[in-house]
């Protein structure tokens, strides 16, 4: 290439409008070479993402371990390394595309060896014999981009630093602007989610989710977030045709975390709650143990883990987590583990001590709603507090009347041999007795 020619190709590569980019990247995204690989598409849209909003001096192992996969920061130092073979991965992919599919591309997005940032080059129509990387965004912009990130972080950081697990506060800095907000709003989704009976608490939840996928579509905790809520509206809503959609959309959730962050535990989680659904028991239950295993602290973990062991009647689980649950509960003012804790207990016939978890873990604000009531009231009647019993049979069927809690326990549980021992009990009490309240 004459001098005059790699001047024209450097004044051609330095006028790419950010359209022409993105462009470019639609293409090698749904190219074969990268059509079947959601953690190779993740990574490069990532990086030609954050060159675009002029953070290309920001790329590095650290912050795409990070942003595009979802670890925490005490994992980074054994993380870098996934991060650079996955470099090479795309590196060879793109060598691929380039030789083939994308011979005829006008633009050529290249990620050099020794660089997690992409440069944009000329194509076949530019004339790509000896082309240079010339594209770079505004230092400008990426010094505004930068100082906003750096407001929007540390405001999140004073905010929030309880609700998610960030460790070394220094590494907030880190991660982009739209991660935060995403990160901010799977905090706020996560509280949403309990008690799980409450249909107009769990919709707005997975609006919150759907928003969080929204402004970062990388970051794999709006898809796990949804497909946890997808599947218990599913199950909540299991004699309604719209049960198909929302497993199908906790599928395809649930398949994309798991895509993004395959170590995760809340993307475990998520796809061990749409398997336990879908009646894959022996699935559900080893997902679940991987994310205990990997955040056995995590309060949100435990919950998922208590419920899908206390459903397939692997009580002796639940019961042998019974301090950690209530540790658990101690710390986060109330644990659904706890209500499974106290299920378990009744199921295994220490009544009395059923009636005190349910009773500690809802005065922690733990949820309360009909299933609670509901082994509470068998309890005391199995423990002799017939009174006691008979007054919660009362408040149940004025309150819930038409709560489905038989069909729904029978559709939860792999067995219907507690449920019917449970309904028995409440029957004896009295439930189903009163005359529902009638319209004022």
């Amino acid at each position: 290439m004459t001098a005059k020619s790699e001047e024209n190709a450097r004044q051609s590569a330095g006028s790419f409008p950010t359209e022409q980019i993105k462009a470019a990247l639609e293409r090698v995204l749904a190219s074969k070479d990268f059509k079947g690989s959601a953690r190779m598409q993740s990574f490069l849209t990532y990086v030609v993402t954050e060159a675009l909003a002029g953070r290309t001096g920001e790329i590095r192992a650290k912050t795409i371990a990070m942003d595009v996969y979802g670890y925490d920061p005490d994992d980074l130092s054994r993380r870098e390394g996934v991060v650079r073979v996955d470099a090479g991965r795309v590196r060879r992919k793109l060598k691929a595309y380039y030789g083939g599919e994308g011979a005829s591309d006008p633009v050529v997005i290249s990620l050099p060896v020794g660089s997690y940032a992409p440069e944009f080059l000329v194509g076949a129509e530019g004339g790509r014999q000896g082309v240079r990387p010339l594209y770079l965004v505004g230092a400008a912009l990426g010094v505004a981009a930068l100082g906003l990130g750096i407001f929007l972080t540390s405001s999140f950081f004073r905010e929030s630093q309880t609700a998610w697990p960030l460790g070394d506060q220094s590494t907030i800095y880190d991660v982009s602007p739209t991660r935060v907000e995403a990160m901010n709003l799977c905090s706020a989704g996560r509280d949403l989610i309990f008690p799980v009976v409450d249909l107009s608490r769990l919709r707005p939840a997975l609006l919150v989710f759907e928003t969080a996928t929204q402004r970062d579509p990388l970051y794999y905790c709006g898809y796990a977030g949804a497909a946890q809520v997808e599947t218990m509206l599913a199950i909540l809503q299991f004699w309604d045709p719209v049960a198909d959609e929302l497993l199908a959309a906790a599928n395809d959730n649930s398949t994309h975390a798991m895509e993004l962050a395959p170590d995760a535990p809340w993307a475990l989680s998520a796809r061990a709650w749409f398997e336990f659904a879908v009646g894959n028991f022996g699935k559900a239950t080893d997902l679940s143990r991987r994310a205990t295993d990997i955040a056995p602290n995590d309060p949100h973990i435990a919950e998922f883990d208590a419920l899908i062991s206390l459903y397939t009647m692997d009580f002796d689980r639940v019961l042998s987590h019974a301090d950690r649950y209530q540790a658990l509960a101690r710390d986060s003012g109330g644990s659904v583990a706890g209500n499974a804790l106290g299920a378990a207990q009744f199921h295994t016939g220490d009544y009395s001590g059923s009636i005190r978890t349910y009773e500690d873990t809802i005065a922690r604000g733990g949820p309360f709603g009909p299933i609670s009531t509901a082994y509470l009231m068998a309890a005391h009647w199995h423990n002799g507090d017939h009174v006691e019993a008979r007054r919660l049979a009362e408040v149940y069927t004025k309150t819930w009347p038409n709560f489905p809690l038989e069909a729904l326990k029978i559709r939860v549980f792999v067995d219907p041999a507690p449920v019917q021992n449970l309904i028995m009990a409440m029957r004896t009490a009295g439930w189903g007795d009163a005359e529902p309240p009638t319209a004022q």
